[in-house]
């Protein structure tokens, strides 16, 4: 995806296209993986308070 592409999902994301969040999600799950470990073990409720707050909160982003 490059930045056009980038920009036009996340502002329609932003807009509360669902579709275009789903395609957020997908490229950022791998950091958001990485971030949802403690003492070395994934930790599946830090992973979905870290999604439920992507989904609750992304509405606010500012473009």
């Amino acid at each position: 995806m490059n930045a056009i592409e980038f920009r036009t999902t996340l502002t329609a994301a932003v807009n509360g296209n669902n579709d275009a969040l789903a395609n957020i999600i997908e490229l950022y799950i791998p950091l958001i993986n990485s971030r949802s470990y403690v003492d070395g073990e994934l930790d599946e409720d830090l992973r979905q308070y870290i999604l439920l707050h992507i989904i609750k909160n992304i509405s606010k982003f500012s473009l």
